[in-house]
């Protein structure tokens, strides 16, 4: 299975995104695979420097052919393949669409962020023409602040975007997850405090996202 985590804009919480799914599936028993087409290399790099756990991450070029050419093959060694996909709407992007099940798209709640995941969903319904089918694709709120207006009226927004699953869980923004890349670490690794409260939001969106 190959979920990719897209978004034309840069950001956005992508990279983290990938990195804690990753991280979530591995702890549930999966064997996965981060595959880092970003070219800032922000989760390959995160990776590298985790000390508490190891996540087998490839940098793979933000081209089209590489991208169809490797993730086939790190699809044969894992049951999971987390793509960090490239921020805008390039050749590789459309590559990726054509080889994943499940493609996730952080948003925040700017209304220009919010606007970003109607392209992205314009990709995803050329992949499903192309395709005749999947991939499947599910947004969410990233970087939320709670009990604002602007978090209640961007819910509505993703709500009422044809083709995408809004997925009810939003992420909040913490201190706890910009700490992370730093630590080399995830939130799934503390048992205490804004880091543990940041896990469970996690740990329902990824459950909420893979329905289980």
């Amino acid at each position: 299975m190959l979920i990719a985590v897209l978004n034309q804009k840069g950001g956005v919480g992508k990279s983290t995104t990938a990195v804690h799914l990753a991280r979530w599936l591995q702890l549930q028993g999966r064997a996965v695979h981060l595959a880092d087409l970003d070219p800032q290399q922000t989760s390959s790099f995160w990776l590298q420097a985790a000390e508490q756990f190891t996540i087998p991450c490839s940098v793979i070029p933000a081209d089209a052919d590489s991208a169809l050419e490797q993730l086939p093959l790190l699809l044969e060694g894992a049951g999971v393949v987390v793509v960090d996909g490239p921020a805008g709407l390039s050749d590789a992007t459309r590559a990726v669409m054509l080889l994943a099940a499940l493609v996730l798209t952080p948003v925040q709640t700017a209304g220009a962020d919010l606007r970003s995941a109607v392209d992205v969903l314009r990709l995803v319904a050329q992949a499903r023409r192309i395709r005749g089918g999947p991939p499947d694709a599910a947004v969410f709120l990233n970087r939320a602040t709670k009990g604002t207006r602007l978090l209640s009226e961007a819910r509505e927004v993703i709500a009422s975007l044809e083709g995408f699953r809004a997925l009810g869980q939003a992420i909040t923004q913490r201190q706890a997850l910009s700490d992370c890349f730093a630590q080399g670490s995830t939130v799934f690794e503390s048992d205490t405090g804004p880091p543990l409260e940041a896990a469970g939001e996690y740990g329902r969106l990824f459950a909420e996202l893979l329905n289980t």
